[in-house]
């Protein structure tokens, strides 16, 4: 796994897999803003609500560890796929080129759920509200982060849900989610979590 925010890398790593580890100055910087997107309302009203969405979801892409064979270079793109139709669509295509972990942001649109074999990171529209405990199953067992902003996501099976709460978004994580898909959340993203739940979904 590649190396915490929330713990400096080992000095003597140069060379070695670890050495994707987070600049420490980068991660406070990324972590600050996250903090702010999550805690502070009068920071998401200089975005729009698609805007600070695909904000969030590029922050979970920092603070999220994939195994160490993901990515076949410490270059090679992360992709962001989106699934169905939701207004966070066009705001995510700002995102296009940006760096989360040393690795360029790719975007790419999902026609179904089973041409999902490039993505990082999946998004599911509101549109798969009704598909959406078949959607997810359509990503079990695979090295894939499933965000979405419908109701009751996590307890459906999805790793991080976005909610409304308090007059601002928020964010959700279910542990279990995580773990069948091999990847690790960093404790500072989980200490921002308004809710974790470790929850297994019915098939």
């Amino acid at each position: 796994m590649v190396a915490h925010a929330d713990r400096p890398a080992p000095p003597d790593t140069r060379g070695t897999p670890r050495a994707r580890a987070r600049s420490p100055w980068r991660s406070g910087l990324a972590l600050l803003a996250l903090a702010m997107l999550a805690g502070a309302p009068l920071a998401q009203e200089q975005l729009s609500e698609p805007q600070a969405k695909a904000a969030f979801i590029l922050n979970f892409a920092r603070y999220v560890d994939w195994p160490e064979r993901t990515f076949p270079s410490r270059d090679a793109p992360l992709t962001i796929c989106l699934i169905g139709r939701d207004s966070v669509a066009t705001a995510l295509t700002a995102l296009e080129g940006r760096l989360a972990n040393g690795h360029p942001v790719a975007l790419r649109t999902l026609g179904s759920a089973s041409e999902n074999m490039a993505c990082h990171v999946v998004f599911i529209g509101a549109s798969e509200t009704r598909r959406l405990a078949q959607t997810l199953r359509s990503f079990s067992g695979q090295a894939i982060l499933t965000v979405g902003d419908i109701d009751g996501f996590i307890d459906a099976g999805g790793a991080i849900g976005l909610v409304q709460g308090n007059g601002r978004l928020q964010f959700e994580v279910n542990r279990t989610a995580l773990e069948q898909a091999q990847l690790k959340a960093s404790s500072n993203l989980l200490k921002l979590a308004r809710n974790l739940i470790d929850f297994k979904a019915r098939n």
